[in-house]
């Protein structure tokens, strides 16, 4: 049996060597935040005449939808890891249908869907209407596909001795001890990559709260780190040196961002306002294997108040 084990790490070695793979993110908007906190400066509620009707919402969980369908067909020839923040209980099922229809026809096997719901639930205050989700419960999502391992423990393509199963990945929740809406979600797939999927908080004591509960990595392995980072990305280098300082992974951690903004929003005179604080932390070992900087998916007008952004990593 450990023969039989060890064959397989070492075949999952070799395909994380040999193929590339990107991690998408996109803070997709809890419509309830944005109505709670910028009711009349949001170009989201503007967009969707959310003040008119609030079943507008639905379209706007359609053109999520849309968009990520968008990015998973035209990532679906690689690896791919699709990171939500903020997702909607409505969204679950809505993800989980997009996928169904492509199975098949575009994907080659079934996508894992690793969710892990917050204990805090958004709440509208102050603006007593309809409820604007049947399940208003707020969710980091992770969506992993990879075209060569199966949905069951039977090899894809045997030219690549793939044996294992998406169902080997393995999802750590790090739930921040200081805010209950905010956390981080770890997939740790059976080639010994590790993507965390996490939304710090503003506050810098809440955000280094939810670092120091991190498992950083104990050497230099496979390593992204992505999400809404709250924060451009010199403050969170600091932040991350001082979460790891002491630890093996100190020094070996590189901050990638995209070059353009990643979060839209209006000042109080009406303004556009302009942020980036959505990046990528990742190992050394994978610094020189990225496309950087990282692509802005900016095109898609204000579905959210973030847009998607994706880090390419070239095969190994």
């Amino acid at each position: 049996m450990a023969a039989s084990s060890s064959s397989n790490v070492n075949n999952e070695e070799n395909i994380f060597q040999q193929q590339g793979f990107v991690v998408v993110s996109w803070n997709v908007l809890h419509l309830i935040h944005e109505i709670n906190h910028t009711y009349d400066l949001s170009p989201v509620i503007n967009r969707y005449s959310i003040k008119e009707n609030w079943s507008n919402e639905q379209q706007r969980l359609n053109d999520i939808i849309k968009t990520l369908s968008d990015i998973l067909v035209k990532y679906s020839s690689i690896e791919c890891f699709i990171c939500l923040q903020e997702v909607p209980g409505d969204l679950l099922p809505m993800l989980d249908t997009m996928i169904h229809a492509h199975v098949g026809s575009v994907l080659i096997n079934k996508p894992m869907i690793h969710v892990r719901s917050y204990p805090r639930v958004p709440a509208t205050r102050q603006r007593p209407r309809q409820p604007l989700y049947t399940n208003p419960n707020e969710n980091l999502v992770t969506i992993h596909y990879n075209p060569y391992v199966a949905d069951a423990n039977i090899a894809v393509d045997n030219r690549m001795g793939a044996t294992s199963t998406l169902l080997n990945d393995r999802a750590d929740w790090t739930q921040c001890p200081c805010d209950p809406g905010k956390g981080a979600l770890t997939i740790v797939t059976s080639s010994g990559l590790t993507v965390v999927n996490i939304h710090v908080p503003f506050k810098e004591q809440h955000a280094i709260s939810l670092l120091n509960s991190l498992h950083w990595p104990r050497q230099d392995t496979p390593f992204v780190l992505v999400g809404d980072i709250n924060r451009q990305a010199p403050a969170f280098m600091r932040l991350i040196q001082t979460a790891t300082n002491g630890k093996p992974s100190a020094g070996l951690l590189c901050s990638i961002a995209p070059d353009k903004p990643t979060r839209v929003g209006l000042e109080q005179d009406g303004t556009l306002k302009k942020y980036c604080i959505d990046h990528y932390l990742v190992s050394a070992s994978l610094r020189n294997s990225t496309t950087a900087p990282a692509l802005v998916y900016d095109n898609i007008g204000d579905i959210s108040d973030h847009f998607p952004i994706i880090l390419q990593f070239n095969s190994m």
